[in-house]
């Protein structure tokens, strides 16, 4: 099962890995880390290597979540927002990684599916701001939100660079609020891994076809070393034959 790589705080040195479903203390977030999953393994991916019909997937997957949702008891509200906050999530990711070239999404988004608006990166920052006001009640949802975050979400902070430190300031006052609410209880779906450098997400990593040439590489030139001392030893013990020859 992959894992992704998480901080418990903005450029702290400590990270965590997600697990893909069933061990979360959230079970909005329990619900949608599969999708999550999903936009972190394509993230990577080429255009051209897309499943078909991935948008129309996507979109039968949010509306299982969202019936799922329903079902747990979430005020419907919140459930709006939070397929909201996924949608911006998805497409983000979607457009940013070219998805939009073979998919659906070159006609419309999810966001214009779900909600009949072309761009939530400012909305969601709104209403991040109304939910913190009573954080007890809205948890799971910034709880959520957060994840997003930490997997990369920016809404309007994608584009503008200066306004990095900004955000840097909103992702760590939302995780001093989330903190306190948790208690001694672990974040959801975090499990620290004290050891884990680098990034704010990774994949566990996998054998690539450089890393393979890479390994042959580093193979073929310790056989070659090995026969060519080997051949070495050879021509001497000639060579020293040859002089005991010479020598009678």
């Amino acid at each position: 099962m992959s894992e992704f790589v998480l901080p418990s705080e903005p450029d702290s040195g400590r990270q965590y890995r997600l697990a893909l479903r069933g061990n979360s203390l959230n079970p909005m977030i329990d619900a949608a880390t599969p999708l999550l999953g999903m936009v972190m393994r394509l993230s990577g991916m080429n255009s051209l290597n897309m499943p078909e019909h991935l948008f129309a997937q996507v979109v039968t997957d949010v509306q299982a979540v969202e019936q799922l949702l329903q079902e747990q008891g979430y005020e419907p509200g919140v459930i709006v927002s939070f397929r909201y906050i996924l949608c911006t999530f998805i497409d983000e990711a979607a457009l940013g990684n070219g998805w939009s070239n073979k998919n659906e999404w070159i006609r419309q988004s999810l966001l214009v599916h779900f909600h009949n608006e072309a761009w939530g990166g400012e909305k969601v920052f709104i209403l991040l701001e109304r939910l913190m006001r009573e954080p007890k009640r809205y948890q799971d949802l910034l709880e959520f939100l957060y994840l997003c975050f930490s997997l990369g979400f920016r809404g309007r902070y994608k584009v503008a660079q200066q306004s990095q430190d900004e955000f840097e300031q909103i992702y760590r006052r939302l995780h001093h609020v989330l903190r306190p609410l948790r208690g001694d209880a672990p974040f959801p779906l975090l499990h620290q891994n004290q050891v884990a450098q680098g990034g704010r997400y990774r994949l566990i990593k996998r054998l690539t076809v450089r890393h393979l040439l890479l390994g042959g590489i580093v193979v073929l030139a310790l056989v070659y070393l090995f026969y060519l001392l080997r051949l070495d030893g050879q021509t001497q013990d000639i060579l020293h034959q040859l002089n005991r020859l010479l020598a009678r």
